[in-house]
């Protein structure tokens, strides 16, 4: 057997471990992983391109760094990243070998990833947007000595939103000049107070002990820090298996959240009977996700017909002895199909053929000197 063929399970393994580094408190959330991933993981150490894309779709910017990223390494490996580094598809595979009954997923299903791709990750996010709370902006405070030795702080408070801030609170911490620790902190709720988009308003003074010459101030509110989250439960990473396997589930389980979008208060929800089903489908059919949902597999797919790596037939050996339809794990035609756009490269088929009548190469390469 070639190297080529004997490293596929052990190249997602070390993938899956490598885009989880934050289990070691190394994180790289800027950079995106090269195969699907979901950053809401507590482990995660770098960004689903998906969620990328959607997020960026919501608020109509181009993520260039991500789709540079992910167009190059299509260009390169095409759906060999889906075959050796992903890790929801080794979990797929690892569940498929399960002993049940095994069932075929018609042809038709193969393009369910472009419509995820093109309406729940561009369009929908795209058209809905977020929604956004969080609108008071606060500038640095006046602060004076009074009589009694303590200060007295006043504090502007601006409405940057479209939408009126009704009641808000707002939070005065001292914190440690020098070992930049809490000291103490206090607030204080202005209820009746209503503050119209783009309003300026200057509070009442409000006294505080003086701990100037120990500790700075800070002043902020609930109101300023801005939240967004999806106006429609509708976008891809709001009921992706993956984020509620690797999000949504240990959020849940532990009590806590990593984002408010992975926070659910109950295993009664859409998102979870999502899971459900596709772990049990995933049983019966192999890598249904990739075949039929997954919009990051749409998007290589789309690449790798100008790839640089290539799997190839070579038909001049071939007795038609089918094995290399029966191990396909994306269930192609394989002699007509391999090398296309639904292949995901793993190489089975140049395992099981009795002929090596199948190849995988970098066109780079040349054959006569080197195949990989």
């Amino acid at each position: 057997m070639s190297f080529f063929m004997k490293i596929r399970f052990y190249t997602a393994v070390i993938a899956t471990w490598l885009m989880n580094l934050n289990v070691f408190g190394l994180s790289f959330k800027k950079f995106c992983t090269p195969g699907f991933n979901c950053h809401g993981c507590p482990w995660a150490s770098m960004a689903c391109p998906i969620g990328v894309f959607t997020f960026s779709s919501a608020i109509h910017q181009l993520p260039l760094l991500a789709i540079s990223f992910i167009l190059a390494v299509g260009l390169i490996f095409g759906r060999m990243v889906c075959g050796f580094i992903c890790p929801f598809g080794l979990f797929q595979e690892l569940l498929h070998r399960i002993p049940s009954p095994k069932l075929k997923l018609p042809r038709l299903f193969r393009y369910g990833k472009y419509l995820f791709l093109l309406l729940f990750v561009i369009a929908l996010p795209f058209i809905f947007g977020l929604e956004k709370s969080g609108y008071l902006l606060i500038p640095k405070p006046e602060i004076k000595k009074n009589d009694s030795g303590n200060v007295d702080v006043t504090v502007t408070v601006e409405n940057i939103s479209d939408k009126a801030v009704k009641g808000f609170s707002i939070d005065f911490t001292y914190v440690g000049k020098e070992k930049k620790d809490k000291i103490s902190s206090e607030q204080r709720n202005f209820t009746g107070i209503e503050i119209k988009p783009g309003e300026n308003i200057k509070l009442d003074p409000v006294e505080l002990p003086n701990k100037i010459a120990e500790a700075d101030l800070l002043v902020s509110s609930p109101e300023s820090l801005v939240m967004q989250k999806p106006v429609l439960k509708l976008y891809f990473c709001t009921h992706c298996p993956n984020g509620t396997l690797t999000a949504a589930l240990p959020s849940r389980l532990s009590g806590s959240s990593t984002s408010g979008v992975y926070s659910e208060k109950s295993f009664l929800n859409l998102r979870f009977v999502i899971l459900a089903a596709f772990l049990i489908a995933a049983i019966l059919i192999s890598r249904i996700f990739c075949r039929a949902v997954c919009p990051l597999g749409a998007i290589y797919a789309l690449t790798s017909r100008f790839s640089i790596h290539k799997m190839a037939f070579d038909p001049a050996n071939c007795i038609n002895c089918g094995k290399c339809d029966k191990v396909c794990p994306v269930g192609l035609d394989v002699r007509k199909e391999v090398g296309g756009p639904e292949c995901i490269s793993c190489g089975d088929c140049r395992k099981i053929c009795p002929k090596t009548c199948f190849s995988s190469n970098f066109i780079l390469i040349d054959k006569k000197k080197g195949n990989i």
